[in-house]
């Protein structure tokens, strides 16, 4: 069997890595040589995953780590990273935040990582280079280059120069004049949307392998967010109490107080009834007939409403501990499948909100998706974005993963249960193996999924690949590598 070595540069959480490692092709397959990253809970994630000895951890930018990279890699075959481009990116600050963050984003050091990936490209010399990047990267543009008398120039346009000035051919086959690739991820095997920017180029002369989707057709549809998670047990949020009467427009909950508990029982029932049936999750009956005692007790009071509400939510609380709904299981895979704390006005935005709809619609008056309560309850400013909920649907893709997860997640809001989606709910939505396990904290590990190339993509990147080279070998009679 013949092996391709492989450095994975801005390696994260291993999206790359293990899409490369899933692909194959008779005779040959990848071996990651070395994965080189900053952050120390990827860095465990990868050791976890493809063993001490193959991680590098430290800044790309320094002396140090680029010698260990060169000792370590001189005889590698294949280069692949998608370095952080900060303000290329289609969502966040860079696009609607004040002018001092956008400028901040603008003069982020992390904007110019790609140039130390070429000159280890430079240096290294493999025979292909795969470089990922968002596809925000399509209207950046950069001045002075004097080749262009000075003129605005898409940077990745010059990233192609950049490539085909050190030997590359970034050609892409059936094209004159195509030189990278945007890809959605849904095309190829990802239950999301995620459009990626893709360079395949090469030292062997070769046209690059244009990525024909596999995923889209009658026989074989997109995937779906009920493909991907539908058959995970029930994990229900603690909800949160402390500032319950500050939290704005707590009012509106308040002078709906009854109707408001019921739509919060009636959802607890519907989840009950289906996992009892589905039998993935038992507790969630055990959960509602116990907390139904409570709900009778207040759900007519007239008075001392929060304080009523407030020991509504401690006995949830209690409950969904002692019911082991929202624990972790003792399978490892399933150790980061385990909600975040909301509050309660969210949860209700959550349970009301239509699958497959936002906030935007709920809150317009010409939308079919209109709701007069959801209108009052929203509680931040509608002068900016009014998508701030996104609630996802299960006959549909998911939208795009993002590493913002770490902050609120209230654009990934799951199809029926209150909450927003747990890390190793992103995960398989990225198209990780179930038994995948990422490390750190909750925030790190969403930031690990969010910023990673789905493996299934990377997968037919890899194939692709391992095609050519086989291909090459066979018009030429000598090997690629």
């Amino acid at each position: 069997m013949k092996t391709l070595k492989v450095l994975d540069l801005f390696a994260g959480g291993g999206g790359f890595s293990t899409g490369f490692l899933q692909a194959s092709y008779p005779d040959i397959n990848f071996e990651i040589l070395r994965a080189v990253e900053l952050d120390q809970a990827a860095c465990d994630t990868l050791r976890s995953h493809i063993g001490e000895d193959r991680v590098i951890q430290g800044d790309i930018t320094t002396t140090e780590v680029k010698e260990e990279i060169y000792t370590s890699c001189s005889d590698v075959d294949v280069v692949i990273g998608g370095p952080p481009c900060q303000t290329f990116s289609l969502a966040g600050p860079a696009r609607s935040g004040t002018a001092e963050m956008r400028q901040k984003l603008k003069d982020d050091p992390r904007n110019t990582l790609y140039k130390h990936f070429f000159e280890i490209v430079d240096r290294i010399k493999p025979v292909f280079v795969v470089f990922e990047n968002v596809e925000g990267m399509l209207s950046k543009k950069v001045d002075g280059a004097q080749e262009l008398n000075n003129k605005q120039a898409q940077v990745i346009e010059l990233i192609c120069d950049e490539l085909e000035s050190k030997g590359y051919k970034t050609g892409i086959q059936d094209s004159i004049s195509d030189r990278f690739q945007v890809l959605n991820a849904v095309q190829y095997g990802v239950p999301q949307n995620r459009k990626r920017i893709i360079i395949i180029a090469n030292r062997l002369g070769m046209d690059n392998p244009r990525l024909d989707p596999t995923h889209g057709w009658d026989d074989k549809p997109f995937l779906t967010v009920k493909d991907a998670i539908a058959d995970l047990p029930v994990r229900l949020p603690k909800i949160s109490f402390a500032r319950l009467d500050s939290l704005k427009n707590i009012d509106v909950i308040k002078n709906n107080y009854k109707a408001s508990l019921l739509t919060f029982m009636n959802m607890l029932k519907d989840l009950a009834i289906k996992e009892v049936h589905c039998k993935q999750s038992e507790g969630v009956m055990e959960l509602y007939s116990s907390l139904k005692e409570e709900y009778e007790l207040i759900k007519d009071k007239k008075t001392y409403k929060m304080y009523n509400l407030k020991k509504f939510i401690e006995k949830y609380n209690e409950l969904i501990l002692k019911y082991s709904v929202n624990q972790f299981r003792d399978s490892q895979e399933l150790c980061n499948h385990q909600s975040r704390e909301h509050n309660f006005r969210d949860i209700i935005i959550f349970i009301k909100t239509k699958q497959g709809s936002n906030s935007a619609r709920f809150m317009n008056h010409e939308s079919d998706d209109y709701d007069r309560f959801l209108d009052s309850l929203y509680p931040y400013s509608r002068n900016k974005h009014k998508d701030t909920y996104v609630k996802h649907s299960w006959n549909k893709p998911s939208n795009t993963i993002l590493a913002h997860m770490e902050k609120d997640g209230l654009k990934f809001i799951h199809p029926e249960q209150p909450r927003t989606l747990t890390p190793y709910e992103a995960q398989l939505l990225q198209s990780f193996p179930k038994e995948y396990v990422f490390q750190g904290g909750r925030n790190d590990q969403y930031r690990q999924i969010g910023n990673a190339v789905p493996p299934s993509l990377a997968k037919v990147i890899g194939e692709s690949i391992l095609e050519m080279s086989m291909r090459f070998e066979k018009i030429n009679g000598v090997q690629a590598i």
